[in-house]
């Protein structure tokens, strides 16, 4: 066969020279189609490369403006406090500059309201470490128990119960871990600080770096001293802390720097509120000047703050009525803010009337949140003080009245109580003897006893609701607190709010009905609660720990509890571990069948000696004297549910 030119094939094409044709064109084609892929990819690349970069650097500048804004908090919060120039203020400013040389711990002493914090920052920002964090542990809200310990990343060979990684610690390393209120730790953790800054310190001293590398600065308002000598604080803990110790000059001390104070908070929240604002008049002035300040700094700067939410004019003129107690609201004077928590405040209030003390629990603006969800807030609110209002037993905290004020805030009145709830109680005290346990949950069970009767199930009995306090002479008189949540067993569509795909009340305190919604809550659900606060106060812990909400609800449903008295560091009657197991049965049919029964078998549990009002008395002025001896009803306890 002869050969063929390209010339013939191109002018006399055969049938395969087309198929060859049309094979090189697919291949040409091909090559052609996979270079448009690899453009079309490149520039796929180059888009999402290019997206990528605008993603991480939307990211980064967030973060920046956060870190700019908690530094602009920051710094407020360190200037207003030391600014002016009395002896007094001057003389701080100069120990804030020595201690910042330093990197031992410190204690930040002082009354309430001084500025422990602005001095604690003050001293990390003058301080080599003041690129590296500033940590902020608020102790009187620090749980062990629900939360990271403390002291997770205490060095290694401290030979303590801290694990040895991860918390607060390893999050200040090469910084300041600042213990706001440090009295208010729990022994343990009062011990476990003391092990961890002695450890700290020899590593120091021996030439060593830490890792990790923490100056602490701890605040308290008490005489700590006076504290250890009664064993109310740990004496180890407060050797180490006093070798460095900075007391916070009271506002009374440093009169001269009010008008200075006074200009500063009017511009601060002047601008914050969209007011404009000139001043406040000479009379004004005079009467701060002359005023005690028993809140201190803290107490300036609410007077201003208020004075300037109420103003019409630009000259502030501010009457005795700030003064003498506080914000109005309707009939009641807010004097000083107990406490706050996910719901609302809680304030030590007057009547205008009255001389009568008093609680007020008032909705915090900022949960209001919208239209629909204000309304449902609302009626949660109107729902707790009419509840709590139909109930008579001494042991149920009181209401006195409840209303909505001109400015639209839900609030109600209450009994003010002395004492602490049984919560902080045994987190700084420790576990409670046998025959004290008994006692207060008899207590208990006389509230819940009328509720159920009346057909009420409280739906969230726990440590932090049940407040031990002192009524006139008498001592560890229990009330049990925050009806919020409480359910009818009738009409339940008009009392219940919870939210469908939620579940009300406390993981570690629920009882397996209410988690698993198979059947209709009653009584006996919180006689299953009262189990877990009886399990607490015997041993100091959880019937199931766990680091998961879901995982601990899962164990109150499947999982068998140990009984208390293998745990508790006490000997427990066999009476009362029985008691409390039974209430602790999955099934409520299984438990006991109502609250006058738990009373009634708790009443005969053989304890031996029984705990009396003379045991209590005693209990009270060794470990809470100040709240003995007080007439005010001040609660020592500061959280509401």
């Amino acid at each position: 066969m002869g050969s063929t030119s390209k010339d013939q094939i191109k002018n006399n094409p055969s049938e395969e020279q087309n198929r060859l044709l049309q094979r090189e064109n697919k291949r040409l084609n091909r090559i052609v189609k996979s270079q448009e892929d690899r453009l079309e990819l490149v520039d796929k690349m180059a888009r999402a490369s290019e997206k990528v970069n605008i993603n991480l650097y939307n990211e980064l500048e967030h973060e920046l403006k956060v870190a700019q804004a908690l530094l602009r908090e920051a710094k407020e919060r360190v200037e207003g406090p030391l600014l002016g120039e009395s002896p007094a203020v001057r003389g701080l400013r100069e120990a804030i500059t020595r201690y910042a040389e330093t990197d031992g711990p410190l204690l930040v002493a002082g009354p309430r309201g001084v500025g422990h914090e602005a001095v604690a920052r003050a001293i990390h920002h003058q301080s080599d470490r003041a690129k590296r964090a500033f940590i902020h542990v608020a102790c009187a809200v620090l749980q062990t128990s629900e939360r990271p310990s403390l002291f997770e990343s205490a060095p290694p060979d401290v030979q303590s119960s801290a694990p040895s990684k991860g918390g607060r610690f390893a999050l200040a390393d090469g910084g300041t871990l600042y213990l706001e209120s440090v009295d208010e730790l729990s022994p343990a953790l009062q011990k476990q600080l003391a092990e961890v800054l002695r450890e700290l310190q020899d590593r120091r001293e021996a030439g060593q770096k830490p890792s990790p590398d923490v100056r602490v600065i701890a605040s308290t308002s008490r005489d700590l001293a006076a504290e250890s000598q009664e064993l109310r604080f740990n004496p180890a803990l407060h050797q180490i802390l006093s070798h460095g110790q900075l007391t916070v000059p009271a506002l009374a001390e440093r009169r001269e720097d009010i008008p200075v104070l006074v200009g500063y908070f009017l511009e601060q929240h002047a601008r914050r509120l969209g007011k404009t604002v000139d001043g406040l008049t000479d009379e004004s002035m005079k009467r701060l000047e002359g005023y005690r300040w028993p809140g201190n700094i803290r107490e300036l700067e609410n007077v201003i703050e208020r004075a300037i939410v109420g103003a019409e004019v630009p000259l502030l003129e501010i009457d005795e009525s700030f003064l003498e107690g506080g914000m109005i609201l309707d009939r009641y004077r807010l004097v000083e803010k107990l406490g706050a928590g996910g719901m609302g405040e809680v304030w030590l209030a007057k009547h205008q009337l009255l001389a009568r003390p008093a609680a007020v629990k008032v909705i915090r603006p900022e949960a209001l949140g919208n239209v629909e969800q204000r309304a449902s807030i609302i009626k949660r609110f109107q729902r707790e003080a009419q509840t709590t209002a139909t109930l008579s037993s001494p042991n149920t905290v009181r209401l006195y009245d409840f209303g909505v004020s001109e400015t639209g805030s839900f609030y109600f009145v209450m009994e003010l109580l002395n004492g602490i709830n049984l919560e902080s109680m045994v987190e700084r005290f420790g576990p409670l003897p046998p025959q004290r346990v008994v006692m207060l949950l008899r207590q208990t069970c006389r509230s819940l006893s009328e509720a159920h009767a009346a057909g009420l199930v409280h739906r969230d009995i726990k440590p932090a609701n049940l407040f031990v306090c002192q009524m006139g002479r008498e001592f560890d008189f229990l009330k049990v607190l925050d009806f919020g949540v409480v359910k009818h067993t009738v009409n339940d569509e008009d009392t219940v709010l919870t939210d469908k795909g939620w579940i009300s009340g406390t993981p570690g305190y629920m009882a397996p009905e209410a988690i698993l919604g198979v059947q209709e809550v009653d009584g006996r659900a919180d006689l299953y609660a009262l189990g877990c606060v009886a399990y607490w106060m015997l041993t100091g812990m959880l019937v199931f720990e766990s680091d998961n909400a879901i995982q601990m609800m899962m164990h109150h449903t499947n999982k068998k509890p140990e009984p208390p008295s293998r745990l508790a560091e006490v000997t427990i009657p066999k009476g009362l571990d029985e008691i409390v197991l039974a209430c602790l049965e999955k099934s409520p049919e299984n438990r006991p069948a109502s609250a006058d029964e738990v009373w009634q078998i708790l009443g005969q549990v053989e304890l031996g000696e029984p705990w009396t009002q003379e045991h209590a008395e005693a209990w009270w002025q060794l470990h809470m004297p100040e709240l003995a001896s007080s007439r005010t009803g001040v609660s020592e306890d500061k959280t509401i549910s």
